[in-house]
C-alpha cells in the first residue's frame, strides 16, 4: 500500500496514463515475478493530504474535504483495515512541512519537526501490532513550488530546516522497517533544495512522469523479499 498526499496520488503525471510511482512499482513488482505476482500495489494517495492535521474545516479553504483526513486518522480504515495489507510505503509529512499556507490551512496548524517524527513513530507502533511492515520515504525538496489559483508560496529557509531534520531521522533513526531516500532521488545536485529540472512538472513540487518513474525505479524489490 502507498499512504501518501498528491505526490502518491499522481499530480504532475500525465493524466489517465497510469505513470505514478505505484504503478511504476506494481509493473516492476509483476515482471519480476513472471506475472505471478501474489499482491498488488493499492494507492492510497490524497490531494493536499497531511500525516498530522484534517483538511481544514474553515470557510477559507477552497477544497473544503478534499484534503482528507489526516493520515494517523485514515490509518485505520484506509490501512489497517483493508484485507491482505503487508507493507505500506509512507509518502507524508512534506505538506505537514510546507503548510500552513493561508487559505489552505490556519497558523494554528504549523508543526516541527519532531511533531512528525512523533507522527511517523505512531503509524509504525500501530502497523507493527497488526503485522504489517511500514517503509518510510523521505520527502522531496520543494523551493520555488507554488500554487496559483489561489497564489501561495510555500519554501522557507526554516520550512527547509524542518524538511532535512524529518529526513535525516528517516535515514538515521532505524526505525522503519525500510527506506527508501526520493529525496535523493529527485533533487538537483546542484541545488538540493530544488527539484532536478528535468524531473519538475513545472510547479516545482510534483514529479512529472520521468521523475514519478524514477521514484517507482527506486524502491528496492529486496524490500518484499519472500512476499512475491
Amino acid at each position: 500500500m502507498a499512504l501518501g498526499s498528491s505526490l502518491t496520488d499522481g499530480d504532475g503525471t500525465t493524466t489517465d496514463s497510469n505513470r505514478r510511482w505505484p504503478d511504476v512499482l506494481a509493473e516492476r513488482l509483476q515482471k519480476s515475478s513472471d506475472g505471478k505476482m501474489k499482491f498488488g500495489v493499492l494507492n492510497e494517495g490524497i490531494i493536499g493530504n497531511r500525516l498530522l492535521h484534517d483538511s481544514p474545516k474553515g470557510a477559507d479553504n477552497p477544497f473544503g474535504a478534499a484534503l482528507g483526513e489526516a493520515g494517523l486518522a485514515r490509518f485505520e480504515r484506509d490501512v489497517l483495515a483493508q484485507a491482505g495489507v503487508k507493507f505500506v510505503i509512507v509518502g507524508l509529512g512534506i505538506n505537514d512541512i510546507a503548510f500552513p499556507a493561508f487559505p489552505f490551512t490556519p497558523p494554528s496548524e504549523k508543526v516541527t519537526a519532531e511533531e512528525i517524527i512523533s507522527g511517523y513513530r505512531q503509524l509504525i507502533a500501530r502497523a507493527h501490532k497488526k503485522g504489517i511492515r511500514l517503509i518510510g520515504t523521505t520527502n522531496p525538496p520543494f523551493e520555488n513550488s507554488t500554487f496559483t489559483e489561489p497564489a501561495v508560496t510555500f519554501y522557507t529557509p526554516e520550512r527547509e530546516a524542518a524538511r532535512r531534520r524529518v529526513n535525516d531521522w528517516i535515514l538515521s533513526s532505524g526505525e522503519f522497517d525500510g527506506v527508501v531516500d526520493l529525496d535523493a532521488v529527485l533533487r538537483d545536485p546542484s541545488r538540493p533544495t530544488q527539484l532536478l529540472p528535468s524531473y519538475d512538472s513545472g510547479d516545482h513540487l510534483h514529479p512529472n512522469d520521468a521523475g514519478s518513474r524514477a521514484e517507482g525505479d527506486a524502491i528496492p524489490l529486496s524490500l518484499f523479499a519472500g512476499h512475491y
